[in-house]
């Protein structure tokens, strides 16, 4: 359950890998399907159909996980945020003084 439970949370890098996987399949599935012709032209619709759709999938795969880790570092610098802004406020707690206020 703890996978289904990490499928749901990180969606995009789940997601990702199955995009990755499937793109290899499709990548595999072309290739036997070219290496069983000796004609170029029987070759060309499976590097059309086999090809294209895993560069396809590759893409589709990159951006998700590339969203993944985005979405990561958003998480973190929102945190840092909030971890700033209570620091700040304490510190003027401390001082007597409004929060966002210098002494000059």
């Amino acid at each position: 359950m703890n996978l289904l439970k990490y499928a749901r949370v990180q969606w995009d890098r789940a997601g990702a890998v199955v995009a990755a996987v499937l793109g290899l399949i499709v990548l595999i599935f072309g290739y036997l399907g070219t290496s069983d012709t000796e004609y170029i032209a029987e070759q060309i619709p499976y590097v059309i159909s086999g090809g294209l759709t895993a560069v396809i999938l590759f893409v589709v795969a990159g951006v998700l996980w590339l969203s993944a880790d985005l979405r990561d570092e958003w998480r973190e610098l929102a945190a840092q945020g909030d971890d700033l802004r209570a620091f700040l406020e304490s510190e003027a707690a401390k001082s007597g003084q409004a929060p966002g206020r210098r002494n000059g």
